[in-house]
């Protein structure tokens, strides 16, 4: 078997896809790094210990950026462009080949030109000419296969070109936080080909707004931003949960972390203090709590963070947050505290302080390559569809026979549907009828 038949074969088209859907299924059921939390990473991790090794392999937790799914795409690429070049000549064939002669038929007398002209009145175009002529309506329903399949490679391309050059950077920032280019990122995801993605200038996190619903549900996270190009006024913008930014080639969007992040001081027995921050996203309720973990690297225990919007469970809104935290030694609790802003505590044998209170968000920066071939080929599919499905072409072949012509009708698709089209166009012909 050569090279061109084993793309074309029906089997290797079916597996293609079967492993693109695979790759899809996997990516939905295994967490992806870039959007998973470190804890539902660490909750996989201990659910499916087994898995673990093959995942680490396959790389299952970014499969989007894998060399086994980008080459998946490539070989589905090399397949759908040698199918539409198959369709295309399919096509080609169809459109403006002869028609053989009719030798079954109706008989018709007309001079050419007004056969031509009656027609052409019809919407039947004169596509090949000879001894036979040759009427098609709707001519440009041959092609809708083939901008179908041209609509498939174009997504297809467009998907290997983003999986090799795609760059995502995500930040958890508080507010009035400054990242530079330099920082590292949050979380990174990149493309095969591509390198680290660089903003090409600061960015601060001025504000986070949170807005409710009547029952306390959050409505709506925007973040208000300042770009800072060296040398330039700083460009402000809003960034909103389905309201992106672009900024210079680079989109930026809200994700839906969000909440309050508590600065909390330990201090230990000898009397040395650090402050550590500790991001929480906000509950769903008052009467809910935020939950995170956080682990340290001077402590090998498990610091177990959840807060209520309001120390007294009566504003959403509420500026003294009550915070609880939990010491934990695997599932054994060693120390417990409860803070509201500026409050003291005993937790283990620390002594802690909520030295404050402000909002968090995790903000989103992507830059990508091949999004308008997605586009592109979406409308080439649709518009594929819709030329096979809503313009079948309707054929008259014409053949003279003294003293006229005869003719013979057909279509391509749906003959029960247009058999009447077809049969009040040649009753016409031979003017027993008007179409």
């Amino acid at each position: 078997m050569d090279i061109r038949r084993f793309f074309l074969s029906r089997t290797t088209v079916i597996t293609l896809i079967a492993l693109l859907l695979a790759a899809v299924v996997a990516a939905s059921l295994v967490p992806q790094a870039f959007l998973a939390t470190p804890d539902q990473m660490v909750t996989w991790h201990r659910a499916y210990p087994s898995l673990v090794p093959l995942a680490g392999v396959l790389g299952l937790h970014h499969v989007f950026t894998t060399p086994w799914f980008a080459g998946i795409l490539l070989l589905a690429l090399v397949s759908l462009t040698l199918s539409t070049a198959e369709q295309c000549r399919s096509a080609w064939r169809k459109t403006f080949a002869p028609a053989p002669p009719v030798d079954e038929g109706r008989t018709v007398q007309f001079g050419r030109e007004e056969l031509t002209a009656r027609l052409r009145r019809r919407g039947y175009l004169p596509v090949a000419s000879g001894e036979t002529l040759r009427f098609v309506k709707h001519p440009w329903g041959h092609w809708g296969n083939a901008f179908l399949h041209g609509g498939m490679v174009a997504v297809i391309a467009a998907s290997l070109l983003i999986a090799l050059t795609q760059q995502r950077g995500s930040l958890a920032m508080f507010e009035g936080e400054v990242f530079y280019p330099t920082d590292p990122w949050s979380v990174e995801e990149r493309g095969l080909l591509a390198g680290r993605l660089e903003l090409p200038e600061p960015v601060r996190l001025d504000r986070v707004r949170l807005t409710f619903r009547p029952n306390n549900k959050v409505r709506q996270i925007a973040s208000d931003l300042s770009f800072l190009p060296p040398g330039a006024p700083e460009h402000r913008a809003t960034v909103e949960v389905n309201a992106m930014v672009n900024r210079r080639g680079i989109v930026v969007y809200q994700s839906t972390d969000a909440g309050d992040a508590f600065s909390v001081e330990f201090t230990d027995p000898a009397g040395r203090s650090e402050i550590f921050r500790l991001p929480i996203n906000h509950p769903e309720s008052l009467a809910e709590a935020g939950y995170n973990d956080f682990r340290f690297p001077w402590n090998p225990l498990k610091l177990q963070a959840k807060y209520y919007v309001d120390a007294e469970s009566k504003r959403i809104d509420s500026e003294r947050p009550l915070l609880v935290l939990r010491m934990m030694d695997d599932e054994r609790e060693t120390g417990r505290v409860s803070l509201t802003p500026g409050a003291t505590g005993t937790l283990g044998e620390y002594r802690v302080r909520l030295a404050g209170v402000q909002r968090w968000t995790t903000i989103i920066f992507v830059k990508l390559t091949g999004m308008s071939g997605v586009f592109l080929g979406f409308f080439l599919i649709i518009l594929g569809a819709a030329l096979t499905f809503c313009t079948p072409p309707r054929e008259l072949a014409a053949t003279p026979r003294a003293p006229g012509w005869r003719v013979a009708w057909r279509t391509t698709r749906f003959g029960d549907f247009y058999r009447d089209e077809g049969e009040a166009l040649l009753r016409e012909l031979e003017g027993k009828g008007q179409f």
